[in-house]
């Protein structure tokens, strides 16, 4: 039986693993996502019976407004605190040019709304359902559930490769009956990696 010089087959595997990119990130197919941006485009500023969220108060333009990422299969009214990601709690999400995790007496004219995730809020799962909610903060009557976006995937907006450029998922959403809401419309910006 002939014998198969090893060091040419070791020679010729080294070249080839030379010529992988493995190191770049770029070109393999996406195994998760790093969410970095929240932006929410329209929200109702009163509830579905036309009243502000803050009630009456005479002192309040509109609602407090935040967010809050749930996974699909957790009621965002009956458990907020079961959230993935949400402004008050984590400290790496920031409510652009607003000193505090939500936006002030929001009105038509204020919108977008957008919240920058620094460092980024990673999805290992892109087959993981989520959605998100929003809320009017309240410190003394406690908050309000605003209304939700549909439920997503991050696998069906994903790339058949890792490109390094961040993607955009648009959703529209319901109220707190399950009404669909013209008026709404929320965007993530994710970036795909392997």
């Amino acid at each position: 039986m002939p014998t198969i010089p090893r060091l040419p087959l070791l020679t010729a595997l080294a070249f080839l693993a030379a010529g992988c990119d493995t190191g770049s990130g770029i070109g393999g197919a996406p195994r998760a996502a790093d969410v970095l941006k929240v932006t929410v485009i329209d929200a109702p500023v009163a509830d579905e019976n036309g009243d502000g969220w803050d009630g009456d108060n005479p002192l309040s333009d509109g609602p407090e407004v935040y967010f809050r990422l749930f996974d699909a299969d957790v009621d965002y009214i009956a458990s907020p605190g079961a959230d993935r990601l949400n402004p008050r709690d984590d400290g790496s999400v920031f409510a652009l040019g607003s000193d505090q995790p939500w936006y002030d007496n929001v009105d038509a004219a204020d919108f977008p709304l957008v919240w920058d995730v620094d460092p980024a809020y990673v999805v290992r799962d892109l087959d993981d359902e989520l959605y998100v909610a929003l809320y009017d903060y309240d410190p003394t009557t406690g908050d309000d559930a605003m209304g939700e976006s549909e439920v997503f995937r991050l696998r069906e907006i994903a790339p058949r490769s890792v490109t390094g450029e961040a993607q955009i998922v648009t959703l529209g959403g319901f109220d707190r009956n399950g009404d669909e809401i013209p008026d709404f419309e929320i965007r993530l910006t994710v970036e795909f990696f392997e």
